[in-house]
């Protein structure tokens, strides 16, 4: 497996001038900022999906991304969403990766966390038959073989009101089914192919690389990905800072945005060296990954016009009960 592109000069040129748009927003949010430190952070903490969605980050950290910039990154393996909050609020964790609708709820409950930028980011547009990083499978033998058949059917979801249960949701209504009817149950994401072959749900939703190898495998059967139609390119998970970091840290956020950026193209454009990072730093084996789908990750600033389309899910099936305000989410927004 070749690594010449990873080091190679010219690769990171190019990533770094995409990376420059980034830069350039920030510049204007945070870098004038009146509490910004003189002495600003170089070692920081992030927490990130110890799934193949953290792939982005680690390949950051081990390429020496970040450390080329001036800083120290220690990734540290998110229990869940929910949890980084609080720690970005405490200074346990200077960044967080998280789900974009989490992010979401948090600014709607008034809680002071910012994106600073996009980490996975929907692969497709909903199409059938396409896969995506995490998937709607079902037995073998099952009858189910389209969104519509999960109607009056028992649906293993990480947790109810989230960003795969919204999606899901999404697909079976445009597809013309009723996706109220699904009789939605909360699964643990490792168990979901034996509850699957078990029959203990008609259907559920593992993650990467779980779905494609237990569908390569021909345990289960792909019924659909879990993307939103037609959101393609939206950001599915992203950075996190607290206000308080970001005003104080104006600097150290702008290289992480960099770093994260060039990291980012990296691995869009080689899923060899994805593969390689997610077995040296994700702790994968060659043969989990042999069939693999790695997302592509955000190389560009997080837009309003992508996150209102999240919004308008999230609000259609209920998970918020108002859009959040753009201008108070994203850093260099104002």
């Amino acid at each position: 497996m070749s690594l010449a592109v990873l080091s190679a000069p010219r690769v990171r040129r190019v990533a770094a001038v995409t990376a420059a748009a980034a830069l350039t927003l920030l510049a204007g949010a945070c870098g004038s900022s009146e509490g910004a430190s003189a002495d600003q952070a170089t070692d920081i903490s992030v927490g990130s999906s110890p799934g193949l969605s953290g792939v982005g980050l680690r390949a950051g950290i081990s390429e020496g991304i970040f450390s080329d910039l001036g800083l120290n990154v220690t990734a540290a393996a998110n229990k869940s969403a929910n949890d980084a909050v609080p720690q970005l609020l405490s200074g346990t964790l200077q960044i967080a990766q998280m789900d974009t609708v989490t992010l979401m709820q948090a600014r709607v409950q008034g809680l002071p966390v910012r994106v600073v930028a996009g980490a996975g980011v929907q692969a497709t547009d909903g199409e059938d038959g396409v896969p995506s990083a995490a998937s709607v499978v079902t037995a073998a033998s099952s009858a189910i073989q389209s969104p519509t058949d999960l109607v009056d059917r028992k649906v293993g979801v990480p947790a109810i009101k989230t960003q795969t249960w919204m999606n899901i949701r999404a697909v079976v209504d445009k597809a013309g089914g009723d996706s109220s009817r699904i009789d939605f149950v909360e699964v643990p994401p490792a168990q979901t192919i034996d509850l699957v072959q078990q029959g203990y749900v008609d259907a559920a939703t593992p993650n990467e690389p779980l779905a494609s190898s237990a569908i390569a495998s021909g345990t289960v059967r792909l019924v659909h990905n879990t993307d939103a139609p037609g959101n393609q390119g939206v950001p599915s998970s992203v950075y996190v800072a607290s206000e308080e970091f970001i005003a104080k840290n104006p600097d150290t956020v702008r290289k992480f945005v960099e770093g994260i950026h060039q990291a980012a193209e990296i691995v869009n454009a080689d899923k060899e060296i994805a593969k390689k990072v997610a077995i040296e730093e994700l702790g994968f084996s060659e043969e989990q990954l042999a069939n693999a789908f790695i997302q592509p990750f955000a190389t560009t600033p997080v837009t309003a016009e992508q996150l209102d389309k999240i919004a308008n899910l999230a609000v259609e099936y209920e998970i918020l009960t108002e859009k959040p305000s753009f201008d108070e989410i994203l850093v260099g927004s104002e």
